[in-house]
């Protein structure tokens, strides 16, 4: 979220139309938000959440009128009060503790907009005391996981604030911090999910079952690879996102200090544009960030079961907790978004206006990359092209979840292909062909074993050897 915010804020400070009485407000925020001295930096909320619903934002209740100018108070960075008074409840909102907040607030007309506000400012009665700037904490929410994290109810009565955008932009502006959130989502997805395979790995490597390591026995390990596989797809998806965010935050004209890719090669052919980049996030991000999720909330369940009762327990060896880290992954298909609400953003995207456009850049980009027809992925690309062009968007919207699960298996199968290609390692390629359903390289069922084996632990003996106690 504060990632998110610095972003939102930057955009707007970007501009030259910018009045010039907000400007130094979002520049201390926005300096404050990326500063790594620890006196300074600040985090931020995004408080959206109403009694009324989540996603669904048309209920906002939270009202704004013109601000009292008569309280005489700062914000803790010196800067004034914003000219809005904001008040209404905030039934869900994350990081209570953070300096500031990104909200949606209805202004007289009724019109949802958004608006920048510090979490505290000076006493009026004495500028030397700190409180809360309007707000009150009615209540911390109990929660399944993420316990670390305050999640409150909050009232807002007069808190002060400063309009981000124009009057009625609010969920275009709020917008730009979703995209990033769900895009941190997703790392975050993927990060627990790699923690809780090192774990397993580690486990196998000195559990003994019937004499015998868990790395010894063939079922126990091609459950592992199967994980593996998924793991392997989905990070590549993840990080081709990271590699079109970066792409869409620079100018055009941006030149890297870094060099490119050689022309020509697997890396330089999967590498967009700057305008295919900004159309190829906006379909990708809803994407990754509910397959990302769900995948991450499976394979957790996974690496848990590995490690049988151990697994299950959360307070005796804190370096085995795959326990608390399944709680917290749990709220990663619901933060930021449902899984149907995911695949309702993507539909709209690929239904609306732009559609044909989002379509033709992915087309582009496929011919590009050249995945040989042998993988499969190329028919299964132009069914589910068909397949969208022939339903409407309410039919689609029934299937959403099926829709959108093939289209990131496609883009994550056609990465993983790239991956393999580059430097012709014998594993990717074998990953590859298992997660597009192609012929294994396997001959036999203990060649299969021995894969099984390679992917997991890599090409040593399976690792029987100790593991240090910090993992």
């Amino acid at each position: 979220m504060t990632d998110g915010a610095a972003s939102l804020l930057c955009r707007h400070l970007s501009s030259k139309s910018l009045s010039p009485s907000i400007r130094p407000v979002l520049e201390s925020a926005f300096k404050r938000l990326t500063s790594r001295d620890i006196s300074q930096a600040w985090t931020s909320g995004q408080w959206m959440t109403e009694r009324k619903g989540g996603s669904d934002v048309s209920g906002t209740e939270t009202l704004v009128k013109q601000a009292d100018r008569s309280l005489q108070s700062t914000g803790v960075d010196g800067s004034p009060l914003g000219p809005y008074s904001i008040s209404g409840f905030k039934w869900f909102s994350s990081a209570t503790d953070a300096n500031m907040a990104v909200l949606l607030a209805r202004t007289h007309s009724g019109r949802l907009s958004a608006f920048y506000v510090p979490m505290r400012r000076t006493s009026p009665s004495n500028p030397a005391d700190i409180e809360l700037n309007g707000v009150t904490i009615q209540r911390l929410k109990s929660k399944l996981g993420t316990r670390t994290l305050p999640t409150a109810e909050l009232v807002l009565n007069d808190m002060r604030g400063y309009m981000i955008g124009q009057e009625g932009d609010g969920i275009r502006e709020i917008s730009t911090l979703l995209n990033i959130t769900r895009i941190h989502n997703t790392v975050t997805a993927m990060g627990s999910w790699g923690r809780g395979l090192a774990i397993s790995r580690a486990f196998a490597r000195v559990r003994i079952v019937g004499g015998r390591h868990l790395t010894e026995i063939p079922a126990h390990v091609a459950t592992m690879a199967s994980q593996h596989v998924e793991y392997r797809g989905w990070m590549h998806l993840t990080f081709f996102a990271v590699l079109l965010l970066g792409i869409s935050e620079q100018s055009p004209t941006f030149h890297s200090p870094h060099p490119s890719p050689a022309p020509n090669t697997p890396l330089a052919k999967i590498q967009p544009s700057h305008s295919e980049a900004k159309i190829l996030l906006r379909v990708l991000t809803p994407i990754i960030k509910a397959l990302t999720a769900k995948a991450s909330i499976a394979g957790l369940a996974e690496c848990m079961e590995s490690l049988g009762g151990i697994g299950y327990l959360e307070n005796e060896d804190m370096e085995f907790n795959i326990a608390r880290l399944f709680r917290d992954a749990n709220v990663l298909s619901i933060w930021e978004g449902t899984t149907d609400i995911m695949a309702s953003d993507m539909l709209r995207v690929l239904k609306g206006k732009q559609g044909a456009e989002v379509l033709q850049v992915l087309e582009a980009w496929l011919q590009r990359v050249a995945v040989p027809e042998t993988t499969g992925l190329r028919e299964r690309w132009w069914r589910w092209v068909m397949r969208i062009k022939g339903a409407g968007l309410e039919e689609l919207q029934v299937v959403g979840r099926e829709v959108m699960l093939e289209l990131g298996r496609i883009l994550a199968g056609v990465l993983l292909f790239v991956d393999a290609r580059k430097d012709g390692d014998e594993v990717a390629v074998e990953i590859a062909r298992r997660w597009a359903g192609s012929a294994s390289t396997a001959t036999d069922w203990r060649e299969k074993v021995r894969w099984d084996r390679r992917i997991v632990f890599g090409d040593g003996d399976g690792g029987h050897e100790a593991v240090t106690s910090k993992l």
